[in-house]
């Protein structure tokens, strides 16, 4: 008996993943309670062996990072670099309130125009259609 072949996308049971990346205390209070109602949260002094290892284990879908005390333009790249292969949005902010984001997977940059929680969710919202099954022409 022949089988039809179809393909499923199911969506993953695994919660979504915020990674934050030295935050200041002011910047950690603002963003880790209202982002832990939607998604599962890790912080990490950033740079430090607790940085490495998430950026080695974790699958975050939006990681934030921390760029007030930091030169932007070294630590971009290296970003970038570090976490390419798992497709997650990243944002560069500072206490100014400015942000930069990048989103790995689709390949679009461009400065935030607010940045807040409700922005940061936008960022790596789910879409409302999925795919469930798709039979070959």
């Amino acid at each position: 008996m022949a089988h039809s072949a179809s393909r499923r996308r199911v969506r993953s049971t695994r919660p979504r993943l915020a990674l934050l990346v030295g935050l200041t205390p002011m910047m950690m209070r603002a963003l880790e309670g209202p982002l832990s109602l939607r998604m599962d949260v890790t912080a990490v002094a950033f740079p430090g062996d607790a940085f490495e290892a998430a950026a080695a284990e974790l699958q975050p879908c939006l990681v934030v990072v921390d760029v007030t005390y930091l030169d932007e333009a070294r630590v971009r790249p290296l970003m970038i670099d570090r976490f390419s292969r798992k497709g997650p949005v990243l944002v560069f902010v500072s206490e100014s309130g400015n942000a930069w984001s990048d989103d790995l997977d689709s390949g679009c940059s461009g400065p935030m125009d607010a940045f807040t929680v409700a922005a940061l969710l936008a960022l790596v919202a789910r879409p409302a259609l999925t795919l469930v099954s798709a039979h070959p022409a």
